[in-house]
């Protein structure tokens, strides 16, 4: 087995000029993205592997309501399940939904999974069935009211607006522009207006690929992450993502690294989020590259295990 996929000595300060990974596959930039299959390796129980969903596990797809893990993701997923000390997801999706996209409910192969949907607000266990979903705050019935009329309005003035859509995630309210006929356009336009409704009604903001959120709680991937170490205390840490909304929660790990202990910056790749790629110690070539990672890493407790 290679140390490390198919290694570069780029670093991660060059990736503006940096090629995309190999197709499928993945590329470790740092120390640390060369060292940590080996880490787990040698600590699997000490291991803490926490994973976004969509755009990492889940190709980006126009229609949110049709995404789902691939396939050769949740095999990889299931690889690891009860062989890592903690494996989890955290998603800004709410569990109910992440519940369906990863399959969770109708197989069977992951019954040591932590959901963490809304970004930390929701939790489900799938081992024991606990689930945590607080009631969403009246305040968000009407963020959503507004935001659809407002892109009800910009549709019925532009045709180019068509397309643009609002998804209601209970405690979260997002605008999507990805199937706008032009959907720069429409991002730039109704963009404001979502930003302007949140400040409005005081809810968090939270932006991706051509998504605009409004959430109800002041919360982020990297709280949550924060809070399963602190329950969790591992030894091992590593978090995979795509998108700006998983920043916070690379940072917790860059923080873990730069105190000298082992873990990774996990990110699937895209074209359009070139600063999440610069935070990157491993990088993958979308889910079908995170799944190619996390085989390895499966591979590497396989091999430490028999020595």
């Amino acid at each position: 087995m290679c140390d490390d996929g198919r290694v570069s000595e780029t670093t991660n300060t060059d990736l503006d000029s940096c090629s995309p990974p190999p197709a499928d596959g993945w590329v470790a930039l740092t120390p640390a993205g060369r060292a940590v299959a080996r880490a787990v390796g040698h600590d699997p129980a000490g291991t803490l592997l926490a994973s976004d969903v969509d755009g990492t596990l889940s190709p980006i797809v126009a229609d949110p309501t049709r995404a789902a893990v691939s396939e050769r993701a949740r095999r990889a997923l299931a690889g690891l399940d009860g062989r890592v000390g903690t494996l989890a997801v955290i998603t800004g999706r709410p569990v109910a939904r992440a519940r369906e996209m990863v399959d969770v409910d109708r197989r069977g192969g992951l019954d040591h999974l932590v959901m963490l949907g809304l970004y930390g607000v929701e939790r489900y266990d799938v081992g024991t069935g606990q689930l945590q979903v607080p009631e969403p705050p009246a305040v968000m019935g009407q963020a959503r009211h507004r935001l659809q009329e407002a892109v009800d309005r910009a549709v019925a003035a532009d045709p180019a607006m068509a397309g643009t859509m609002v998804e209601d995630k209970g405690s979260a309210v997002v605008l999507h522009t990805r199937r706008a006929v032009e959907h720069d356009r429409a991002l730039a336009l109704l963009g404001p207006v979502a930003r302007d409704l949140a400040g409005e009604l005081g809810l968090a903001v939270e932006e991706g690929r051509d998504v605009v959120e409004l959430k109800a709680w002041q919360t982020t991937k990297g709280d949550a992450l924060r809070r399963l170490i602190a329950e969790r205390m591992p030894s091992v840490l590593l978090m995979c993502g795509d998108d700006l909304g998983d920043l916070p929660a690379m940072a917790v790990v860059e923080e873990w690294i730069g105190e000298g202990r082992p873990g990774a910056r996990v990110v699937s790749w895209s074209a359009e989020q070139p600063r999440v790629a610069r935070s990157a110690d491993v990088l993958c070539d979308g889910p079908e590259g995170v799944a190619a990672f996390l085989d390895e890493i499966s591979g590497r407790i396989t091999e430490s295990s028999t020595m």
